[in-house]
């Protein structure tokens, strides 16, 4: 091999590097790879024990160049490392679960080891910290914290206690602390250790040939008579378009009845109550309604959610038919963002929700639940010259977009091994019964109003309510990518 002078030893021991892994392919995956993963049996504080195991399923495969590291669908066990019960509350207001994932079979009678911890519950009203889930405090609610602001007011104060005791029994609301995930919850781990991929079979290496796909050259040119944005009933700009379904009517509602959404219940007086409860009980609502949208002044023909047990957190999307010369099939154009809480707002005379900003984290969460269920026969991304990367939609959210738009052509759904049903039935929650949780709720009360209904406590939370909404105060203007 002739070295050129001037080629410095750096670059000789990048050549060999380089050479190396083309001669031996991926032969092992560094930590801190994202895995999704759902749960195949439930799990509760209000029953695990330290040691239990833990089961999941993989819903998109982690590849390694052009290897398979681990398949889609294969089992993920773990066990549970801690657990904290909230119990009748005396000695803990909440509740806390710590999950660890050692091992996936990723082929039959073959078992990759890795060590990996829990990043995010999809859609949980739970928070996730150094791998720890923390349950929420029951009392953090707002009739929670107005009860324990009344109680302490001054007696000369107008609400005495015969409308402070009525007030508890208009809204005997108090959400339930220990933490309950059933089967079917997504979870994305961290891997904290590499990991060693199972040698190379014709099974785990990609297909040479990609499944076919539409004609670029005519999708590009769909893409662009396409609107780009949905608009209010106001006429306001809104959400983006960012998906775009090649299939039929039957296929799409297949679909997203194989992956677990649920349509949205129209906005009546009973779904407006429905909506209050999940809001103070802060529970999930898996049909909540949803503003209507307009995309060329035509409301959305369908709309799908996903949730778990937050009203304030969930996947959604709407969908509208669109009429094309080029496709005998339907075309189906979506704008999908995903909910990260929600208000009561005065503004909006009704629940408004905020959304995270990457809106392209949404496009793949769909993609990645339909993929897993077997109902997507190719996916092509299409970019939109001159959509703005970064804007706001009609109640002032920031979306971050690469402005593509992912258009999915839809199959007859075939999930891809029997592996994945697994025991998804899973098994009942049972929180004990009205005596035991009424005698919780008046212990975690007063042992909320003993700690925060105070003037040094409440000087705190003023303080920190007032830096936070400081610190999250919108810019005027967006500073777009250069």
């Amino acid at each position: 091999m002739n070295i050129p002078p001037n080629f410095n030893r750096g670059c000789i021991l990048s050549y060999f590097l380089l050479a190396t892994s083309a001669a031996f392919g991926c032969d092992r995956v560094p930590p801190g790879q994202s895995l999704w993963v759902r749960l195949s049996s439930p799990i509760s504080t209000y029953t695990a024990k330290v040691g239990d195991s833990v089961h999941a399923v993989l819903t998109q495969e982690l590849a390694c160049d052009d290897q398979i590291a681990i398949p889609m669908g294969a089992r993920i066990e773990g066990i549970v490392r801690s657990k904290r019960k909230v119990g009748w509350g005396i000695r803990h207001e909440t509740a806390s679960l710590e999950l660890e994932f050692n091992h996936a079979d990723a082929t039959p009678g073959v078992a990759v080891k890795f060590t990996a911890r829990v990043e995010e519950v999809d859609n949980a009203r739970e928070q996730v910290r150094n791998g720890v889930i923390q349950g929420i405090r029951s009392s953090n609610t707002f009739q929670g914290n107005i009860n324990s602001r009344l109680i302490h007011l001054p007696t000369w104060n107008p609400y005495s206690d015969p409308v402070l005791i009525a007030y508890k029994a208009v809204f005997p609301i108090f959400p339930e602390p220990e933490i309950f995930y059933p089967a079917g919850t997504d979870i994305r781990l961290r891997t904290t250790t590499e990991i060693l991929p199972p040698p190379a079979t014709e099974n785990t290496m990609h297909e040479t040939a990609p499944p076919p796909t539409p004609d670029s050259d005519q999708l590009e040119q769909m893409v662009r008579r396409l609107p780009s944005r949905t608009t209010t009933m106001k006429h306001i700009d809104a959400d983006i378009v960012n998906i775009v379904f090649l299939g039929t009517e039957q296929q799409v509602n297949a679909a997203f009845h194989a992956t677990s959404w649920n349509d949205a219940s129209p906005n009546t007086k009973g779904t407006w109550f429905k909506n209050l409860y999940a809001l103070l009980n802060n529970s999930g609502y898996k049909q909540q309604p949803m503003m209507t949208l307009l995309l060329n002044g035509r409301p959305e023909d369908m709309n799908w959610q996903k949730s778990l047990n937050s009203y304030g957190r969930r996947d959604h999307l709407r969908i509208w038919r669109w009429s094309s010369q080029q496709y005998a099939d339907p075309i189906w154009v979506i704008s999908s963002t995903h909910d990260t809480s929600a208000v009561l707002s005065v503004k909006y005379k009704g629940f408004v929700h905020h959304i995270a900003p990457d809106i392209d984290d949404e496009r793949a969460t769909v993609i990645r639940d339909l993929n897993f269920a077997g109902c997507v026969k190719s996916v092509s991304e299409v970019s939109r010259p001159g959509l703005a990367t970064a804007t706001r939609n009609a109640t002032g959210d920031t979306m971050r977009t690469d402005g593509s738009v992912a258009v999915i052509t839809l199959q007859d759904c075939k999930p891809p091994g029997e592996q994945l049903a697994l025991n998804m039935k899973g098994g009942s929650y049972k929180p004990g019964n009205h005596v035991f949780r009424y005698i919780r709720r008046q212990i975690l009360t007063l042992r909320n109003d003993t700690l925060r209904a105070n003037i040094i406590y409440g000087t705190y939370e003023v303080a920190r309510m007032t830096w936070t909404a400081w610190h999250n105060k919108p810019a005027d203007k967006l500073e777009l990518p250069r």
